[in-house]
């Protein structure tokens, strides 16, 4: 029988992981459908509070080592990952939280203490004094306003559905590719080195191709070696590589979005209205 479980581990000494088991794309609430796990993240800052990115479900074992590490200061979330800020709230209830345009509509029972913007304004790291190490880099052109975020001493890119890199083999055992037919199609095909995972950005969570073009060539100015994704296996070396491969049609593209993309931008204008319902 396959079993679940939950993975905490530190990527670096700065940095601590917490991979749990996730099913997506659920549909007509049928929860078992397609394997890809999640994965929040837990930053230790130069001044040693802890920055939370995308929270995963609050159980014990969780719980216990963010208290061992001294408890969490702040809480950043985007679209797709805010389901569980509250429980954290209700342990630390002092914590900052970050969100992303439109989840301070869409969450109004959470005081978000930062709204991410325009990176070129200044981001959260700004505005709460970590910019010496985090630099960050809102997709205002994804469909879930996906925060890049940069852990310059460790060369660590942190990251929710900007790139996927399945199987999972944390966990899930066996690895999310033999957890059903569906799973393992969709595993063999959510990386870095698909092409079938290019045309799921381009041509289904762009909203702007401008604005993603923009975000995709700012991140890939940065020397990157390690990404940690929410779903799929953490890339220990090669980031930047998988970074240029996964973005290729934008960094390398024409400056100008195509006509596929300029029609279908109001359909993906409600996509993301659906999102912020």
């Amino acid at each position: 029988m396959p079993q679940n479980k939950i993975v905490i581990r530190d990527a670096s000494p700065e940095i601590t992981t917490f991979s749990v088991p996730f099913n997506r794309f659920a549909p007509f609430g049928y929860r078992n459908f397609v394997a890809v796990g999640n994965r929040a993240t837990a930053i230790r800052l130069h001044d040693g509070h802890i920055l939370l990115l995308n929270p995963v479900p609050l159980e014990p074992t969780i719980q216990a080592t963010l208290t061992a590490l001294g408890g969490v200061h702040f809480i950043a979330c985007d679209l797709g990952h805010h389901l569980y800020v509250k429980d954290y709230l209700s342990v630390w209830p002092g914590a900052k939280t970050i969100g992303v345009p439109g989840l301070d509509r869409k969450r109004k029972d959470i005081k978000w203490d930062f709204v991410c913007g325009d990176w070129s304004k200044g981001g959260p790291e700004h505005e709460f004094g970590f910019a010496q190490h985090v630099e960050t880099v809102v997709f205002e052109g994804f469909i879930t306003y996906c925060v890049a975020w940069y852990h310059k001493p460790t060369k660590t890119l942190i990251q929710s559905d900007l790139m996927m890199n399945l199987p999972c083999t944390e966990q899930y055992s066996p690895p999310s590719s033999s957890q059903g037919l569906l799973s393992r199609a969709f595993a063999k095909h959510a990386n870095p080195r698909s092409i079938w995972f290019k045309r799921l950005i381009y041509y289904v969570a762009c909203v702007d191709y401008s604005l993603i073009r923009r975000d995709a060539k700012r991140v890939a100015e940065w020397d990157i070696e390690r990404i940690i994704p929410c779903h799929g296996a953490v890339v220990d070396v090669g980031g930047k590589e998988a970074w240029a491969s996964t973005y290729e049609w934008f960094l390398e593209g024409n400056p100008e979005p195509s006509v596929v993309s300029r029609v279908k931008v109001p359909f993906m204008r409600l996509m993301r209205w659906v999102f912020l319902m």
